[in-house]
Formats: C-alpha cells, structure tokens, sequence
C-alpha cells in the first residue's frame, strides 16, 4: 500500500487497487482494449535492459540535477558526453526564456545540419516545471519544432523526426522504446505492416507529491502515446473521456460531494450533471475550476476511481500504451509518483510509419 499526495492534497492511498497482473496479455485482449480507447500494461517489457542503461541514466540525473541548482541547459548541453552526442548535425543556436510562463525553465533551440546546409530549423527542447506547487519539483523535457501550442507537427513529418532524433542525443535511453522489438510488433499489430514512429517525445522526472492531472494527448496524426517507467514507481489513473464523464455521473448519485467544494461548486456541478454534453465539454476545455478540483484534488473521486477498477501501478521496466485516436476514445491519465525517488520515464507520441 502507498500513500497518494500530489501538489499539496491527500487523496488516500492505494489498498483499493488491483494488484498487478502476471497474466500474458493476449492479442484479442490488446486490440479490445485499443479499440476503445482503454490503457493497456503491457508489463517489464525491458526490465533486462535496465542495467545496460544506468549509466545513461546517471548522466540524464546529473542534467536533472544542474536544473535544480539553476544551472542552464544550453551550457550542460554543450559538454561532455553530449556535446559528442550532438555536433555536428546538431548546432546549438542557446536558450530563450518565455516570460509568460511560469512553468518554463529554458528552451534550447537547435538547426539541424548536414555539410555545409541547415537542413532544419527551430528544433527545440523545453525543460518545465510540470506544476507550479512549490513542494513538487517534477520536470519534463518536451523536444519539438516551430511555435508552441500553435505548429500543426503532423504536417511537417520531417522536422517531426529530426526533433526525435535530437531526444535520442539528449536522451539515449530513449532506445528502450525506440529499439523494443516486442512493442514494435505490437504496434504492428494495432497499427498496420510498417509499424510506428515516435514521435513528439517528452521526458519525466516525477517527484515525490508530483504528477500530472487527469489529461488527453490527443493530437492530429497521433495514434497514442507509449510511456516507459525507466526508474522509480508511478500509480495511474487511466480511463477513456466517455467513461470519465460516466464515472462522474455515477459518483454524484452515489457519493456526497467531498466536504472542499463550496455549495457554489456543488450548484455548478448540479448544472453540469443535467446535461451530458455540456459536462464533456467543460471537461475538455480544461479550464472549468470546479471540474478541476473534483477529479483531481479530492480523495473521495480519486478513490471511487480506484475502486472502479481504474488504476495500475508501474514500475521500472513497465510500458503503458495509452490510446488516443478519437476525442470520445481516447485515454484520460493521471499519474502520481510512488516513495521518495525521482523517477525518469518516456513518454513518446505514437504515428502509423
């Protein structure tokens, strides 16, 4: 059993949950669950690479660690072993700082270069705080290209992978899931002959009392996402959006609401739960507060989740894929990290090849 504590709230502990499967998981299981748009714990399946990546680890820990000490990246990028790692075909053009947000630390911003000719430009990684709570100290490297928030990445497939390439360099434990011959011809399974690319990469550490709120990664172009526990341990909440919003609904009518929402919270929710849509909707936009704190900040709904059967529990060596095809079916996750070690995972955007 481990506590669940995450930015500040108490939201109980994992006794309710299922304990972790020994079964092989069997082909017409796997497809049922992509199909619609369930998570799917395909277990160790690297757990003998572990120790064939720990020095690479260890680097990756040391990065982590010149954050904390504020140290910038484009300087620690620019020695040993990644300067080797980089030049020349990845040329450092420094750091920008994005004053208006609070949750980045640093973007170092690369051209790709191949002889004389940049074949690409503006690739970027972006090194965030993955909250703004002063007690997590989880971080995330984001690699990608173009405008933030605004560059449609499936139309550029190129520059797409180019950013791939440069999270092998930065990353190159990233191997543990570019290089999985078992998870590639899952994939191919799921996905067609050619298998998939991956993309969109992001990097974790999840600290104690960190992790991220219940969210989707759905992106044109994108599949799913593949995540990699490479150390440390993480709880999972994980369910489709259309039954989320049941969930929600099946709590209100056999739950009180949890004693932290205000009754103008309690009259919102009455609103919302007259109209399934509508609730959806607010769900998505990711802005509705009173939404937020239910689903999120309150042991009463995390624990009815638990209880409902939506949980898992990984540790290194695990992998989770995580459907994301469709807004109705695709996979809404929460993670929570488990003990008092930091944990590096992957967290990599699927594409059809």
């Amino acid at each position: 059993m481990n506590n669940l504590r995450r930015r500040g709230f108490d939201l109980g502990d994992t006794r309710d949950a299922p304990k972790p499967s020994t079964n092989e998981l069997s082909i017409e299981h796997i497809d049922a669950r992509w199909g619609c748009g369930k998570s799917i714990l395909l277990g160790a399946q690297f757990a003998d690479s572990l120790a064939s990546i720990k020095s690479q680890l260890n680097v990756s820990e040391r990065l982590v660690s010149a954050l904390y000490e504020e140290r910038d990246c484009d300087g620690v990028l620019a020695q040993s072993p990644y300067l080797e790692r980089l030049e020349p075909k990845f040329q450092s053009l420094g750091s920008t700082f994005n004053e208006g947000d609070d949750q980045e630390i640093e973007m170092v911003v690369f051209d790709v270069v191949e002889g004389d000719n940049i074949v690409a430009e503006d690739l970027w990684m972006k090194a965030s705080w993955l909250s703004f709570h002063d007690d997590d100290a989880s971080l995330r490297f984001r690699f990608s290209f173009g405008i933030d928030q605004q560059q449609d990445v499936a139309a550029d497939p190129h520059r797409q992978q180019l950013a791939a390439e440069l999270t092998d360099a930065v990353f190159p434990e990233s191997s543990v899931i570019t290089q999985n011959t078992d998870l590639q011809k899952t994939l191919r399974h799921l996905l067609g002959d050619r298998g998939a690319k991956f993309v969109e990469r992001i990097i974790y550490f999840n600290a104690p009392n960190g992790g991220a709120y219940l969210h989707h990664d759905l992106e044109r172009g994108h599949a799913g996402v593949v995540f990699a526990q490479l150390s440390g341990k993480t709880f999972w909440l994980a369910l489709p959006k259309r039954e989320l919003v049941d969930e929600i609904i099946a709590f209100s009518k056999t739950h009180p609401w949890p004693d932290s929402m205000t009754l103008e919270m309690r009259s919102e929710m009455s609103d919302l739960l007259c109209d399934r849509v509508y609730l959806a909707e607010q769900l998505g936009s990711f802005s509705n507060g009173t939404l937020i704190h239910l689903i999120n900040e309150t042991k009463d709904f995390v624990q009815f989740l638990i209880a409902r059967g939506h949980s898992q529990t990984l540790t290194a060596g695990d992998v989770l894929l995580l459907p994301q095809a469709t807004e109705e079916a695709c996979c809404w996750h929460s993670v929570f990290c488990i003990g008092d070690e930091v944990g590096q995972a992957l967290s990599f955007a699927i594409r059809a090849a």
